[in-house]
């Protein structure tokens, strides 16, 4: 068959993943919206392997948040495979931290959360390139029907439905009534991990970051607990702290073409802040491809600089407050997950990469962190 091409807004993903699946297709299908991209392998109507920039869908998150190794365990495989080259799934087996069944059901999982979590995308585009045959990662042998994972996005559209009534918004903070358990936990299990957070206070939104976890595999679990009545959202329900991110200026500019005349001009400076601000602002209003491009320019420029300002040298984080003084600060999710890695001794780039925020958005909230006199970064003295 031939390639395809279209927006969202007039043919939703899920009609497309059954046509190409009713059709048997190969290709690559490429799924993009805003700065976000997805890439998937397809082969006779059957999806060989996933990608994406978006990092709660890398495998190493997702072994995170199922137990099977660390933080600094996936750091550490992170940093071998980029001078390696190396799948990391091989590495982690060959370090005998995980086995290959477990790389296998990490990376199934992996490819359903990377398809449906764009099935609730309202906008945004896809390209379905058949001309060339995809090939699958070397030593993975993994294919996932296209026509399955539909059926389980229809299913989850109902159990949105569900989850919703129960969790109104991730602000939610939530009560544990212990009696009410199936039985206790397993040390170390998700659950218990889960169950702790929840004893601790945090709101769904910081339980996602805590547990690297994507947001329909924990929100069914929660679910599951509601059902139990074992869980349920707190009376008291905290304001919620507006999530714009680590803004940067932007001008007043009114209409969409202003708005991306000055992003170009900003860009063309080498002002990448302000750039990426409007160029966001624009595509939010009116998405279109030179507002897309724009973005992925001024991001790319941006995202270079934060990394020589922050990141070079193996920089190290240190907290300039005291604990106590962050938690009466007012502070998003993202913000208080990366203030908690803040030690004195982990490098920046160590925090950045094993986070689930994008690396852009990390650097960003660490820039933040300086200016508000939170945070200092300077070289690590263990590097000449």
């Amino acid at each position: 068959m031939r390639g395809l091409f279209g927006d969202f807004s007039t043919m939703p993903l899920k009609d497309l993943v059954v046509y190409l699946g009713n059709k048997r297709a190969t290709g690559t299908l490429l799924l993009e919206r805003s700065s976000v991209r997805k890439q998937l392998a397809i082969k006779e109507g059957m999806v060989l392997s996933a990608s994406s920039n978006e990092p709660r869908e890398f495998l190493g998150q997702f072994l995170i948040n199922m137990g099977y190794i660390t933080e600094d365990q996936f750091n550490k495989a992170y940093q071998t495979q980029k001078e390696t080259k190396v799948f990391l799934g091989r590495i982690l087996v060959m370090i005998g931290l995980v086995s290959e069944q477990v790389v296998m059901t990490a990376l199934s999982l992996k490819i359903r959360e990377t398809l449906l979590d764009a099935f609730r995308w309202e906008d945004g585009t896809f390209n379905f390139d058949a001309a060339e045959e995809p090939k699958p990662p070397e030593g993975v042998d993994l294919q996932i029907d296209l026509l399955d994972i539909h059926r389980e996005g229809e299913f989850r559209d109902t159990a949105w439905q569900a989850i919703r009534a129960a969790f109104p918004g991730g602000s939610c903070r939530l009560e544990l009534s212990e009696k009410n358990l199936a039985e206790p936990p397993k040390p170390g299990s998700l659950d218990a991990r889960l169950i702790e957070l929840i004893k601790l206070g945090h709101t769904i939104d910081e339980l996602l970051l805590a547990l690297h976890a994507t947001d329909f595999y924990l929100y069914q679990r929660l679910y599951a607990l509601y059902r139990l009545e074992a869980v349920r959202v707190a009376d008291s329900v905290e304001v919620e702290v507006a999530e714009s991110g680590p803004a940067d200026t932007v001008g007043e500019e009114s209409g969409v073409e202003e708005i991306l005349g000055h992003a170009e001009a900003f860009l063309d400076s080498g002002a990448f802040a302000e750039a990426e601000a409007l160029a966001k602002r624009a595509n939010e209003l009116a998405p279109s491809s030179r507002a897309v491009e724009l973005l992925r320019r001024a991001e790319a420029g941006l995202a270079k600089a934060l990394r020589e300002r922050l990141l070079d040298g193996g920089r190290v984080a240190t907290l300039l407050v005291t604990p106590g003084k962050l938690r009466e600060l007012q502070m998003t999710p993202p913000e208080k997950y990366l203030l908690s890695r803040v030690d004195g001794s982990r490098e920046v780039a160590s925090i950045v990469h094993v986070s689930p925020l994008r690396e852009l958005d990390a650097l960003k909230y660490f820039e933040q962190f300086v200016r508000k006199g939170l945070v200092k970064i300077e070289p690590s003295a263990k590097r000449p």
